[in-house]
């Protein structure tokens, strides 16, 4: 995937610079804390300033120029953000993708107030990124080797395939997982890792090239509700049981109280008949609160289990996708949770699409052979209305995949059996999507809805499919916790972001017969970069933080340092003409590894994020 992102600069662009040298030292000796090593080459040492001091640095003219700060990385996803992310979709009038637009081509309202996009992204799912280039240089004391020249087949694309087995039928079930196998066996390249989830949570596979695995693990799905469905005798479904408890409708009870009458008062003398009569709404309201309670508890587990998913996919560094198979479920009360996933998904590059498998879905009045219904004579007025709730409630329930797909940039298949053409819908990515960021003016932490809109200047017969609203937050966000979730988004994808000057080398080293020692050298070129005067000193932060994923694309290590620049004129003069390298090491068994590098300042936000894939052989 290949994206560009356009932001507001405070200072003139990226100048340009040299690669960095190899390193002029053997790499340090085993042991120890296990951290990052630091090593300011070029730049430090022909400025003459020592470096690695952790102690924090002061303001006066006695205080040291730089200190480094060093940290293992444990990330986390629990973070709230100010700012909304919308994803489009721009297609022509004949439904083809339009690739060719700006910034300035789309307006943006929140609740009908027009907003400034702040930044503004073009993703393309199917460009992938480079190889890392060979590092140059290699020292005559020790055995060293640069990044693989040929061509490695890493991992780039990976899907998640969600089952709702607490909701799907059986028949739904062998007939989705059927179709699912032959699209993974048609669909599945080196390239490509695919994972198999449950929201009951049993059957798992992480991701995974093995097709065999994915096999079994899809023929292993079966039902498996949360809550036993009781014999009902009144027979309430989900969406009737909502009307009842949340909406009091008199048309929904009305017609469980006579299918209750239907079902039990059959008592052979007036009496009894009448007591039996005065209990059907007692009784009716207590059922349709047991069965509304058991679908709130089990949409909101299908619910949690969807990100999980989201968050194991964003864990990846490639383009991330997740096809969710569902009949959907009902809202109520879950409309903010539901708008976390779409947005949680959103921030962490996930499509989302949905396909449900059920297929062509007809409703027969007074239900089918597998569902016994109640048949209330006389009273065809109250059967129109039965049949009328089936509908609205499978209707709603889709809903809910509609708004999901089409919030992350999905697609949306429903109401056909060729679930075969329905995966290969939903697993094919948009050739191209726009990403469009806004801070709402005049924001309130209330955490209600807000309708989204977004258009085009010249729309020439165009349709947008974009998130509809979204949920405000609770609570505001300070700037270092926005700072480090920036960070965290960047390392786990694998879009190049140039807004600092950044160049990566890497170098690997054999420790012994079955481990090597792994280098990254990170070159800051430090000319365009800014930094704030105070007295007599200059001053920036900067963030390095180098991520090492394997040839899954699983999360293997991270490793941090924070080096903070407290400079005089003359080291400034020096460094904006030589930059620093940064050193990071990593032991390491022979394999394939995707290395990303991040580097963000803290004065004017700037982050770039590259990734080097490295084949070090057996």
């Amino acid at each position: 995937m290949s994206i560009a992102f356009e932001r507001r600069y405070r200072g003139s662009g990226p100048a340009p610079y040299a690669p960095a040298s190899s390193p002029a030292r053997k790499p340090a000796r085993r042991g120890g804390t296990g951290v990052t090593s630091l090593l300011l080459l070029l730049g430090l040492l022909a400025a003459g300033v020592a470096g690695g001091v952790p102690a924090a640095a002061g303001q006066g003219s006695g205080a040291q120029e730089i200190a480094t700060h060093e940290a293992q990385i444990p990330f986390k996803l629990e973070v709230q953000r100010n700012m909304v992310l919308v994803r489009a979709i721009v297609r022509d009038s004949k439904g083809r993708p339009v690739a060719n637009l700006r910034k300035e081509d789309f307006r943006l309202w929140d609740n009908g107030k027009p907003q400034d996009i702040d930044q503004f992204a073009v993703e393309f799912p199917n460009r992938t990124v480079p190889l890392a280039q060979p590092a140059p240089g290699k020292e005559s004391d020790e055995e060293t080797a640069s990044a693989a020249g040929t061509a490695v087949a890493t991992p780039r694309n990976f899907q998640a395939l969600y089952f709702d087995d607490t909701q799907m039928m059986f028949e739904d079930i062998a007939r989705a997982r059927d179709a699912a196998n032959r699209y993974l066996a048609a669909k599945l390249t080196p390239a490509d890792r695919a994972a198999i989830f449950t929201s009951s949570g049993q059957g798992n596979l992480d991701f995974t090239d093995d097709r065999s695995k994915l096999h079994e693990a899809l023929f292993n799905l079966r039902p498996r509700p949360i809550i036993e469905e009781a014999n009902q005798c009144a027979d309430i479904g989900y969406y009737q049981a909502y009307l009842i408890v949340e909406r009091h409708d008199p048309n929904a009870m009305d017609v469980a109280v006579q299918e209750y009458i239907h079902c039990r008062c059959e008592a052979t003398n007036q009496y009894m008949l009448q007591m039996c009569t005065n209990q059907a709404t007692n009784y009716v309201q207590g059922e349709a609160t047991q069965v509304w309670n058991q679908w709130q508890t089990q949409s909101r587990g299908v619910l949690r289990g969807l990100e999980q998913v989201i968050r194991r996919t964003a864990l990846l560094p490639g383009q991330r996708s997740v096809i969710f198979l569902s009949p959907g479920f009902l809202l109520y009360d879950l409309e903010s949770e539901l708008d976390e996933v779409a947005d949680r998904a959103l921030r962490s590059g996930v499509v989302i699409s949905t396909l449900d498998p059920r297929g062509l879905y007809v409703t027969i009045p007074g239900g089918d052979a597998s569902h016994e219904s109640t048949f209330i004579s006389g009273r065809p007025d109250l059967m129109v209305n039965k049949q009328q709730f089936i509908t609205q409630g499978i209707s709603l329930a889709e809903d809910v995949l509609y708004d999901l797909a089409g919030a992350t940039g999905g697609q949306f298949f429903h109401n056909s059996n060729d679930l075969d053409q329905g995966f290969r819908q939903v697993g094919t990515l948009s050739e191209v999507y726009y990403v469009l960021a806004f801070s709402p003016h005049d924001l309130k932490y209330d955490g209600r809805f807000h309708k989204l809109k977004v258009s085009l200047v010249n729309p020439a017969g165009s349709t947008i499919q974009a998130r509809r609203g979204y949920f405000a937050p609770k609570a505001s966000e300070d700037a270092a916790t926005k700072a480090k979730e920036e960070i965290k988004d960047a390392v786990f994808s694998q879009d190049e972001l140039k807004e600092l000057p950044i160049d990566v080398h890497t170098q690997f080293y054999k420790v012994n017969e079955a481990e090597v020692r792994l280098a990254v050298l990170t070159h800051l070129d430090l000319s365009s970069v800014r930094f704030r005067q105070e007295q007599d000193r200059h001053l920036n932060n900067f963030t390095f933080l180098t991520a090492l994923f394997d040839q899954d694309g699983k999360y293997m290590m991270g490793k941090e340092k924070v080096v903070e620049f407290r400079l005089r004129d003359a080291t400034l003069a020096k460094l904006t003409q030589t930059g620093i390298t940064l050193k990071t090491e990593f032991d390491l068994k022979p394999g394939t590894y995707l290395v990303r590098q991040i580097v963000r300042d803290s004065e004017a936000g700037q982050l770039s994020g590259l990734s080097h894939t490295v084949e070090i052989p057996y």
